[in-house]
This record gives C-alpha cells, sequence and structure tokens, in this order.
C-alpha cells in the first residue's frame, strides 16, 4: 500500500486561493499532494453566492514528513476558516 494520507478541506478553497498557499507551504517537504479535487454545489452558487467548497487529495510520502505537511495544511486551514480532516491509510490498514 503506498503510504498516503487523505486531506478534505472545506471553505472558500478558491476564492482565497488557498491551494496556491498550501503548495508554497509544503513545496520544500518531501511530500507531494496527488489526485487533487474542488467541487462546489453549483459553478453560480459557488461563484455569485460565494458558497463553500470541497477539496479532497492524497498526500504521498514518508509519514514523517506527511506529519509535518499536515500540520502546515492545518495551520492553512485555520487562518482561512476552513474545515478539515485527514485519513491516514497507513494507520487504517494497520488496524484490519
Amino acid at each position: 500500500m503506498e503510504p498516503k494520507t487523505e486531506i478534505i478541506m472545506v471553505g472558500h478553497i478558491l476564492e482565497k486561493n488557498i491551494i496556491f498557499e498550501m503548495y508554497e507551504r509544503i513545496k520544500d517537504l518531501k511530500v507531494d499532494v496527488r489526485h487533487c479535487e474542488i467541487s462546489f454545489t453549483t459553478l453560480k452558487e459557488g461563484i455569485e453566492k460565494r458558497k463553500p467548497s470541497t477539496m479532497r487529495c492524497y498526500l504521498i510520502g514518508p509519514k514523517e514528513e506527511r506529519e509535518r505537511a499536515i500540520a502546515v495544511i492545518r495551520k492553512l486551514a485555520e487562518e482561512h476558516d476552513c474545515g478539515i480532516e485527514t485519513i491516514d491509510y497507513e494507520e487504517m490498514w494497520k488496524k484490519r
């Protein structure tokens, strides 16, 4: 199993350019973000009514580096008043 952690963030991700800020903050860590998706209810509601969007992605890399990146991403989410959840697939696999 590939060492990965799923990140789910909800907030004004598009409006606040969070994805670009996240990149800047983790670019020097030994992790990568894969399969990043940002979704919103509808285009018109998302843009015109400024409804929150949801970002889902996988953080790939050694556990220690993922934990460092998650701390950085949690701080970013807090600064922008976003909700965040993580799922560590290695830990989940160990519990089976």
